[in-house]
């Protein structure tokens, strides 16, 4: 994977995002961190290797764990990696701030694998934090 190759996709991601946001400007969002409790919540975050890649550019490695009720990068009621959050963050709101918004969801994950593709990105799509720590992994394995 080359590395223009992926600062593109990253510029192409970043775009996408925005869209996003744009498009749930309307949610009432009240930052309380209740959609971060997955199994709290009944979900589970997913995501494609190409945003776990760009989470961790843009956030660095996530302070706290990846569990099955908790994201690494929430701290009480507060995202710590606001404006690299993938987009199961964007689309997914608690019932009080509009509910989950399964087309753009839907829509924009093809777009996601289209650009991660256009970029030789594998296109694992996947828990999270599985995905981070797999990318933590493979860096620690290159050092050693």
């Amino acid at each position: 994977m080359l590395a223009d190759a992926l600062k593109t996709a990253f510029r192409s991601l970043e775009e996408l995002y925005r869209r996003v946001d744009r498009s749930s400007a309307d949610k009432s969002c009240r930052a309380c961190g209740m959609c971060c409790h997955f199994k709290d919540f009944g979900h589970r975050l997913y995501a494609t290797r190409l945003e776990a890649l760009f989470l961790v550019a843009k956030s660095g490695r996530p302070p706290g764990e990846f569990t099955e009720n908790s994201c690494g990068y929430q701290e009480g009621s507060h995202c710590l990696a606001r404006g690299g959050r993938v987009l199961g963050c964007r689309a997914f709101f608690c019932g009080e701030a509009g509910g989950h918004s399964s087309d753009l969801h839907e829509e924009t994950l093809a777009e996601i694998r289209g650009i991660a593709r256009e970029a030789g990105v594998d296109a694992e799509y996947g828990d999270l934090g599985v995905l981070i720590q797999s990318l933590w992994d493979a860096q620690e394995a290159k050092v050693h």
